[in-house]
């Protein structure tokens, strides 16, 4: 029997209140437009092998903790780590959520580095499927993941993403055509803020060339993952809140937060107490993401993990239990998919904690699957949501 965890877990009337609502969603969000930019990887990923029996036997090594060990005990000599290709695919935060919201029906402006002047080989599966409109303006990077049961480690080559920039974007887009795509698009996403240096000098000119003109801009929604920010100093930080504060005036702001992320952002802000991820049950994280947006006011900040996600408005604060499992079969492009069912939720105009819910179980149909859901996987997996909660259960369907 499911308890509450704490006062702000709303997880059993939510999974109820949107069985109600999936027949009309699924009309609404084959009419949203959505703008995606402006990033992509090349992705390997890899599992690491611990033991070989033979060469078709072998054991996998599912802990990051043992990796860790591994590294450690050999500091001062040598190693050989045996990886093993579980599949090469694209990545990074505009192809996957391009491939997540494209999949459940929404027509997508796709502005990203996939590869110039053609496109690589590695985007053209997704690439070819209906209402996807594509803007290629850079070549993508290249990331080698490492996959365990606890996590992931991202091994990436940036040189093709650092050089992004507002002049390139003019130089191969155009001012007048990104400006018609956002006046078009129902949501606008960007990531990873930490990974692109200049990404701040685009929404500079967002701010004060764009987003000023648009027409309707209070009924359509910005959202932004940031990605790692450990390498980004308290000032960086700052500044990108502040202007997010200012985005947040013309146009609703999302800032969705995984766990670390979070962490970083407590850290950075003086008047908000430091997220401690060591207190059982989760319990700095009950009120964190509602601490962290007293301070900021944005429309809404979502904090998200394998095991809860939180939804802070102006006003309201809203805690939902995930379908956790263990042994998950994919990692890397799960944070993609959780933020891509929340925005088209809250796009949908589903109240907060069941767009959180939406995007609980997008991202809870990928890490079994590792396969971008329909609407039919969506809906299945929502009218069983309660039973993942309660159980460990690694396969879907």
């Amino acid at each position: 029997m499911f308890e509450k965890l704490n006062e702000f877990d709303v997880t059993f009337e939510t999974s109820e209140s949107i069985k109600q609502k999936l027949d009309s969603l699924r009309n609404l969000i084959t009419k949203k437009k959505c703008f995606l930019g402006l990033d992509g990887y090349v992705d390997s990923l890899y599992s690491i092998v611990q033991s070989r029996e033979s060469s078709e036997d072998w054991t996998r090594m599912n802990s990051m903790k043992t990796f860790g060990n591994l590294i450690t005990n050999v500091a001062g000599s040598s190693a050989n780590i045996e990886r093993v290709l579980k599949r090469k695919i694209s990545g990074g935060f505009a192809p996957n959520s391009c491939k997540a919201l494209n999949e459940l029906g929404v027509e997508v402006f796709l502005i990203a580095s996939l590869g110039y002047p053609n496109i690589n080989e590695a985007f053209l599966n997704f690439l070819s499927k209906k209402n996807i409109e594509v803007f290629s303006f850079a070549n993508p990077g290249e990331t080698t993941g490492l996959e365990f049961d606890d996590g992931k480690i991202i091994l990436t080559d940036f040189e093709n993403i650092l050089n992004i920039n507002w002049d390139l974007l003019m130089e191969r887009i155009g001012f007048e055509k990104i400006f018609n795509i956002i006046e078009k698009s129902n949501v606008i996403g960007f990531g990873h803020w930490s990974l692109i240096p200049n990404l701040g000098e685009i929404w500079a000119h967002f701010i004060s060339d764009i987003l000023p003109s648009i027409k309707n801009s209070k009924e359509k929604l910005f959202f932004v993952d940031l990605g790692d920010i450990k390498k980004r100093n308290k000032n960086d930080i700052l500044t990108m809140l502040n202007q997010l504060q200012k985005i947040d005036l013309f146009i609703p702001v999302l800032l969705s937060l995984n766990d670390q992320e979070a962490i970083d952002v407590s850290k950075a802000l003086e008047n908000v107490k430091n997220i401690n991820p060591r207190k059982k049950q989760f319990k700095d994280y009950v009120r964190g993401g509602k601490q962290i947006n007293k301070e900021l006011n944005l429309s809404f900040i979502v904090i998200h993990s394998p095991h809860f996600s939180t939804i802070s408005t102006k006003e309201n604060h809203y805690w939902i239990t995930q379908g956790f499992t263990s042994k998950p079969s994919f990692t890397t492009g799960a944070g993609e998919y959780f933020h891509s069912g929340t925005v088209l939720g809250i796009a949908c105009d589903l109240l907060p904690s069941e767009a959180i819910l939406l995007g609980n179980a997008l991202t809870a149909i990928f890490v079994r699957t590792g396969n971008s859901p329909n609407f039919n996987d969506l809906s299945f997996f929502i009218n069983r949501y309660m039973s993942h909660v309660e159980n460990d259960n690694p396969n879907f369907p």
